[in-house]
């Protein structure tokens, strides 16, 4: 392994690391000794990575968060002419997801953990938050405007606020998993929202 690519496998580690802490307790709840101690690495290296805990919170929010929302959304959705159909098959998705990671049941969305505890306490953390959620928007926008034209979609709804719509029914939901952690409660939760998207056909 060259130099190059164990300093990035190092970084990644930190990052990764960062991620389950934050997403499993909190930004503020975590210290950095937690981070190093778990990474397996010395102070000294995560401060040749990151100048600080701040610096390190951004970076998992717009690597790992940002990569998990365009994994998630942004490319299932980006040629989609039926996005009601793709929808409901990311549904589908998340409802495999959380019998194979119950965590997910247990701790919810990180991206929604992280705009709860910082958004009124650091505005560089608000600003990447808004970042994320604009390019989560933006993709279902375009896809509902795709499905309007392919005849997939109600031509009369409006397409940028049904989107915002969707993200807060999503996280909303991933909320109320978190909080009941009952399989019953994920079901109920499903079965409305798959009806509100059933709604959104011609």
């Amino acid at each position: 392994m060259t130099e190059t690519r164990q300093a990035e496998g190092t970084r990644a580690r930190i990052l990764e690391t960062a991620l389950d802490l934050f997403h499993k307790g909190s930004f503020k709840g975590t210290s950095i000794n937690q981070v190093v101690e778990q990474a397996g690495i010395t102070k000294g290296a995560l401060f040749h990575y990151f100048k600080g805990k701040n610096e390190l919170g951004y970076a998992v929010v717009e690597e790992c968060i940002q990569a998990q929302i365009i994994e998630t959304w942004v490319k299932p959705l980006a040629t989609s002419v039926d996005p009601i159909s793709d929808l409901i098959g990311i549904l589908d998705h998340f409802e495999e997801m959380m019998q194979e990671q119950p965590e997910i049941v247990e701790y919810g969305c990180p991206l929604n953990n992280l705009a709860q505890e910082m958004s009124t306490q650091d505005e560089d953390f608000r600003l990447r938050l808004v970042s994320l959620y604009q390019q989560w928007e933006t993709a279902l926008e375009k896809a509902l405007r795709a499905g309007k034209d392919a005849g997939t979609v109600k031509e009369s709804i409006d397409s940028e606020a049904v989107a915002s719509a969707i993200v807060a029914l999503m996280e909303g939901s991933i909320g109320l998993i978190k909080v009941n952690r009952d399989r019953g409660h994920i079901r109920k939760i499903d079965s409305g929202a798959r009806a509100f998207l059933e709604l959104l056909r011609p």
